[in-house]
């Protein structure tokens, strides 16, 4: 259902459409500076391994930032939740080290326990937030402060693709002081264009979403599947997904669909193909004809000259030669849109979901008995 209204209510909206100049502030001044003198402490410590941690969207993004660090810094990286860094931290965590933890909020549960269980074994920690005076900034070596401040919406939009978006700028910086200018101004040029793809993107989509929606309405179950930095996509895809329409919604990388998952496919499925230009591309389009064969619905999100497009009930075209690091900011937004329309379509609040229902709030009251914010609408905004 494509919504019409000439003013739109809802945080979220608002948060989409101004995800671009909230990475064009992340290119000036005070960010930019700022990123370069967390990348001058980085290359003077000289860490032989970084540890990137986040929950829920920021988990996600983490994704990307491992990816980051690895192909342009050459600092091998890993992805972590959270809670489970924090109790189960790996034997290599110590002073030639470096945790990135990424909290929209800074105040996510867990936060402060894998801040201090890092400092303890000395390494340098991190924090990639947008609130400067929350307790994870507070807690950390350093931080990364994004734009944009406080969300009053549930879904992380604007803040998730900043996040990485920051990071990708770290990485970069990093790069250029170890030795690698030339890959490092390259990915350069493409952030400092990214931020007017996305909005040409943004403009284009948007009034494109509400038909995929309405095709999309009957749909039962949702299987995303991804590969490399774009596992963030299909994790963060399915997770609007889930929460915006009634149908259920989960993401595989494309080998696990494949040995598994699919046998679950049935009439009602939608198979999500995140397939951006990259080593596994074909293998991902093979494994979405594979699927549509079956007789599941098949929608591929790929820009329009990619081979094997014809056998996709849907198509999702994206900006071409965009490096596959990059895609992750521009191919989670065709999902905020649909699942935009799709709750407006089942009649959900796009900013709170469920997230107002008493019963939801006692759920987390019970999770965290001690704490005020659940008496609050914005109370679940942890990530």
């Amino acid at each position: 259902m494509l919504e019409t209204r000439a003013e739109r209510p809802y945080s979220i909206w608002d948060s989409i459409m101004r995800t671009p100049e909230m990475l064009e502030a992340c290119l000036a001044e005070p960010i930019r500076g700022h990123v370069e003198e967390v990348a001058d402490r980085l290359a003077e410590l000289a860490p032989r391994r970084a540890f990137c941690a986040g929950t829920g969207s920021s988990n996600y993004a983490s994704i990307v930032h491992a990816s980051a660090l690895e192909k342009l810094a050459r600092l091998p990286s890993s992805w972590h939740t959270t809670s489970e860094l924090g109790v189960y931290p790996p034997v290599d965590m110590g002073s030639e080290s470096v945790l990135i933890l990424t909290s929209h909020s800074g105040r996510t549960m867990g936060d402060l326990r894998v801040v201090e269980r890092a400092r303890q074994r000395g390494a340098y920690t991190i924090g990639v937030t947008d609130i400067p005076d929350s307790p994870l900034a507070q807690a950390v070596d350093d931080t990364i402060i994004g734009p944009g401040g406080r969300k009053t919406e549930l879904p992380a939009t604007r803040t998730y693709t900043a996040a990485m978006f920051r990071v990708l700028q770290l990485a970069s910086s990093l790069a250029k002081r170890l030795d690698d200018a030339d890959v490092a101004t390259t990915y350069d040029e493409d952030l400092r264009e990214l931020p007017h793809t996305l909005h040409r993107f943004l403009d284009r989509f948007s009034t494109q979403a509400g038909s995929y929606a309405d095709t999309l309405a009957d749909v039962e179950r949702y299987f995303v599947i991804g590969a490399g930095p774009n596992m963030s996509t299909a994790f963060e895809g399915a997770l609007v997904l889930l929460q915006s329409t009634d149908a259920g919604g989960q993401a595989f990388h494309v080998e696990e669909m494949l040995h598994g998952p699919i046998q679950a496919l049935r009439p009602g499925a939608c198979v999500v193909a995140v397939a951006a230009p990259g080593p596994l591309q074909e293998r991902i389009i093979q494994c979405a004809r594979a699927c549509h064969t079956i007789g599941a619905s098949v929608l591929i999100i790929a820009p329009e000259d990619t081979p094997g497009l014809r056998d996709a009930d849907m198509h999702i075209s994206m900006p071409a030669q965009i490096p596959e690091l990059l895609t992750p900011m521009l191919y989670i937004a065709p999902f905020w849109l649909i699942g935009y329309q799709s709750a407006l379509a089942t009649d959900r609040d796009p900013d709170n979901l469920s997230r107002n229902k008493e019963a939801f709030k006692s759920a987390f009251r019970l999770l965290m008995p001690r704490d005020p914010r659940f008496d609050r609408p914005t109370a679940l905004d942890e990530s």
